[in-house]
């Protein structure tokens, strides 16, 4: 599993979550992941993905809740396939292992896990953490409606 994440601190004790995507390849040029972060005027989402890509790594299908975020299609998330669907529950729990779910559950804020902070490098005022940088992040991000994403 791979991880490419940004949180902005807040406070010493604060950094919330801009982006967390959380993903493994499951055969050739198809991913599932999670992905969660700020979406703007306060709201955060997470959510599952699948994703498959062409041989010079761009996206051609990006399935996030119910819609092909490519097409504009609606689609069945789990007609992705059951491989696809336990990756993206394992990259939910990584969500999880990272940010604080229980201020999840209480205030639906993404935030990064105190424990977690002896882990990620400091950029001006993000604090990120990454083992890849798949060319396709960025679009994830665009297309799941953050108002961040990694870097090219």
């Amino acid at each position: 599993m791979h991880i490419n994440a940004g949180w902005e601190r807040k406070s010493e004790n604060k950094a919330i979550c801009r982006w967390f995507v959380a993903w493994s390849e499951i055969e050739g040029m198809e991913y599932s992941g999670a992905i969660a972060g700020y979406s703007g005027g306060g709201a955060f989402i997470v959510e599952r993905f699948y994703a498959k890509t062409d041989s010079t790594g761009q996206l051609t299908k990006l399935w996030i809740d119910f819609t092909d975020h490519l097409s504009g299609d609606e689609i069945e998330f789990d007609d992705c396939g059951e491989n696809a669907l336990t990756i993206s529950e394992s990259c939910l729990d990584c969500v999880w292992d990272w940010n604080d779910n229980d201020i999840w559950n209480d205030t639906d804020q993404v935030v990064l896990r105190n424990d977690k902070q002896s882990l990620i490098s400091a950029d001006e005022d993000l604090l990120l953490y990454s083992d890849n940088q798949a060319p396709f992040l960025k679009k994830i991000c665009e297309c799941a409606g953050l108002t961040a994403a990694p870097k090219d």
